[in-house]
């Protein structure tokens, strides 16, 4: 899997980044491919409610409010 630079916050200046943790960016990573929070849960050997959580924190930090948002970000 290769590694994404951190995601500038929308409305931020240039520059500024979103740092994610290990955990996030994995999840973030199969979210962008599109895969369910089940499957993600499954790939990753973690519950489905940890998966939500980590998407939840990850929304925050980039000030989005949800997965469609995400996938178009990284889909750009």
């Amino acid at each position: 899997m290769s590694r994404r630079p951190p995601q500038r916050r929308p409305g931020s200046p240039p520059g500024a980044v979103v740092k994610l943790t290990q955990a996030e960016a994995a999840v973030v990573a199969r979210a962008a491919r599109g895969l369910s929070n089940r499957e993600i849960a499954t790939a990753l050997r973690k519950s489905p409610a940890t998966v939500k959580g980590q998407l939840s924190s990850v929304y925050r930090k980039l000030r989005i409010p949800g997965r469609v948002q995400l996938i178009l970000m990284f889909h750009r």
